[in-house]
């Protein structure tokens, strides 16, 4: 493991997976005989933006939604959905495309951000680095140390050493700080637009702003708890904090949506619908459920939760998320691990094969500003009134009408803000509840930082007697890189007890 000497580091290209047209944006061509290097950013962009999120709304999404008690399904039928999940098998093969398919899919992001063009590509040049950041934030999250300065070089540099994952972060924040600064002091008159290429923003500049700006906000939200024994992190901390006062954050309305034209076609539906809802060509046909749509349902857990069984309020965000099966009068969740079948995910998060998919939401951002300003890490701002904008604004994006929920919750322990003795828990227990089903990788790092919600049940069939709190290095680096990786010396219990460094807990 090495320490990142110079932060405006130098990276070029691991992996291509090129698309050439806003409506190919979905097929990767094969890059044999073209030359990188020569082609525009128009070209990189649609797909550059659009493989990573693949996994983010597939992959990333089941396996948080597994490791808090939000999904279930029924381990015992013949597909056994979740069987490992839910025994906490964790192995260097367990969800090992996270870390591939996130260290080769930024490399188009890379290019961008390196290459030296003839015109102002400064917006699509900042704009790769604030989305590059959200990923490396998660590869930090789920491995702690990880290969940062050498990666994306191509037949350069094979084996690239492992940074530190506090300088990664650092990394990370200086790199926003680079391209929000680059996006808002670029020569606008000779400014190469974005438009229909950006299949995130559709080319506007202010959004992406407001999403590197609560970009950041997660960053330093998730290293403060570190940063308080570490003079140095302070600083930064203080300093970076201190340029966010009164910044532009994600708001009501301000979802971060990709959408490259899926599609009701094999490979080219949104990737959420594909991997938890329908086939092709079968959406909403719940005569002929898919294995895709047996796989994920509520635990009971959660149902009871939301149903009014655990609080005392009725949620009615719980039928926008989950619906019943045939033959269920209403909605059931299972435990995970237990035999029954739980209802199926519901309209709320299925709505069409070619539904927008989600990157961040607004009531993600509304949660975290709310934190910040409860904490007295921002100044701007009231910290109940951002709390409940994010769970109206949560309550917007699932369609469910809240009616009197807020004032029913405030003073119930553990979802109301006045109710609730340590705010930080109704914030995090709130988010999990908006998060389920849209960014559960995102609640299982959350409840890893912060023990909440509390009181989770562990799954039937596992006998460990806590969560995995990571992921081990995947196969792929003991076998391309083992000479980095094998010093780590992880072994299964790794996952259990090693834990990354802003959790210090």
């Amino acid at each position: 493991m090495k320490k990142i000497k110079n932060i405006k580091y130098i990276m070029s290209l691991t992996l291509v997976c090129l698309t050439f047209s806003c409506s190919d944006v979905l097929v990767n061509e094969d890059p044999n005989g073209v030359v990188i290097d020569q082609l525009p950013p128009e070209v990189i962009l649609p797909g550059a933006l659009t493989v990573p999120s693949e996994t983010l709304m597939s992959t990333m999404n089941g396996l948080g939604n597994t490791m808090v008690a939000t999904w279930s399904g029924n381990a015992q039928q013949v597909q056994a959905p979740y069987f490992v999940e839910f025994q906490y098998q964790l192995t260097t093969d367990f969800y090992d495309n996270i870390w591939d398919n996130l260290m080769a899919r930024t490399g188009n992001l890379t290019q961008i951000i390196t290459n030296e063009y003839d015109g102002n590509y400064d917006y699509f040049k900042g704009a790769s680095k604030i989305y590059r950041a959200f990923y490396f934030q998660y590869l930090v999250d789920l491995y702690g140390d990880i290969p940062f300065t050498d990666i994306h070089q191509r037949g350069e540099l094979l084996f690239p050493e492992y940074d530190n994952q506090v300088d990664v972060y650092v990394a990370l924040i200086t790199d926003v700080n680079d391209a929000l600064a680059q996006i808002q002091n670029t020569d606008v008159n000779s400014a190469v637009p974005m438009g229909s290429n950006d299949v995130i923003m559709g080319g506007n500049m202010s959004k992406w702003i407001k999403f590197g700006n609560t970009l950041k906000l997660r960053l330093l939200l998730r290293m403060s708890n570190a940063a308080q024994s570490t003079p140095e992190l302070q600083t930064i901390l203080n300093t970076e904090f201190a340029s966010l006062n009164n910044a532009e954050f994600l708001g009501i309305g301000d979802n971060v949506t990709i959408n490259p034209g899926y599609s009701d076609e094999v490979n080219r539906m949104n990737p959420f619908v594909e991997t938890f809802g329908y086939a092709a060509g079968q959406f909403g046909d719940t005569a002929n459920e898919t294995f895709s749509n047996l796989r994920a349902g509520p635990t009971t857990y959660l149902v009871e939760f939301l149903n009014g069984t655990t609080t005392g309020v009725s949620d009615s965000r719980l039928e926008r998320l989950y619906t019943p099966r045939a033959g269920q009068a209403s909605i059931q969740g299972n435990t995970q691990g237990g035999g029954e079948q739980p209802s199926r995910i519901g309209p709320g998060l299925l709505s069409s094969p070619q539904q927008d998919g989600y990157i961040m939401t607004a009531s993600e951002s509304l949660f975290l500003q709310s934190e910040a300003v409860f904490k007295g890490l921002l100044s701007s701002g009231n910290a109940k009134g951002l709390f409940e904008s994010a769970i109206q604004s949560s309550y917007n994006r699932l369609g469910a009408s809240i009616g009197g929920y807020l004032n029913s919750a405030n003073n119930v322990n553990g979802i109301g803000w006045d109710g609730t003795a340590d705010k930080l828990e109704a914030i995090i227990t709130q988010k999990w509840i908006d998060l389920g089903g849209t960014n559960g990788v995102e609640t299982w790092i959350e409840y890893t930082r912060t023990g909440y919600p509390s009181n989770m049940p562990l799954p039937d069939i596992t006998n460990r007697p806590n969560r995995p709190i990571r992921l081990l290095y995947p196969t792929s680096e003991y076998t391309g890189n083992s000479a980095n990786v094998s010093v780590y010396n992880q072994n299964v219990d790794s996952a259990f007890n090693n834990s990354i460094f802003w959790d210090v807990n």
